[in-house]
């Protein structure tokens, strides 16, 4: 029986590939682990307050206004703001818009402000609501043991119509602990 050099070269290739594919599939692999303990606390050094309880820390709140047609709606104290509890060091704190569910058949652009008597913390003015930037901002400083309020300004278009509901979710990103 005559083999040719051709099918001797495709032969020996395969054996190759075969060899290769079990050097492979024979890889040995080893488990790495790490442990993460985490401690529960109430709050972390920069989180909400309400105005109407001021001495009590927020993680999380709730906030609704009213719309109207071709009306901008401000609210220059949205009944919480923001407080760096911390007694002695400033904070750093990043806000971003986390989702909404509104573009701009209802909702032209909506403007968010943290700011106190000592001056603005953080502003963002969003006029893209089809596609509006959900990264998070560059760090603000938080001055220890300062309280900032929320000012909100939302642009109704007058093609909103009456029933719809938009929404904003932000976040604000602090230093733990």
């Amino acid at each position: 029986m005559k083999i040719s050099f051709r099918k001797s070269l495709k032969l020996i290739a395969l054996l190759i590939t075969s060899l290769l594919i079990a050097a492979v599939s024979a890889t040995a692999y080893v488990t790495l682990q790490w442990t993460i303990t985490a401690t529960v606390a109430a709050n972390p050094y920069v989180c909400f307050f309400a105005w109407s309880a001021p001495t009590t820390k927020l993680n999380t709140f709730d906030y609704a206004v009213n719309i109207f047609p071709s009306v901008k709606t401000v609210d220059e104290n949205i009944t919480h703001g923001v407080w760096n509890w911390n007694a002695t060091e400033p904070r750093t704190i990043y806000f971003r818009l986390a989702s909404t569910n509104t573009n701009e058949t209802d909702v032209d652009s909506y403007n968010f402000t943290a700011y106190n008597g000592g001056g603005q913390l953080y502003t963002k003015l969003e006029i893209d609501l089809d596609s509006p930037s959900l990264a998070w901002s560059s760090g603000v400083s938080a001055t220890a043991n300062t309280k900032y309020t929320i000012w909100i300004e939302i642009q109704c278009k007058s093609t909103a119509v009456v029933g719809h509901t938009p929404s904003f979710t932000f976040e604000m990103k602090v230093e733990n602990p």
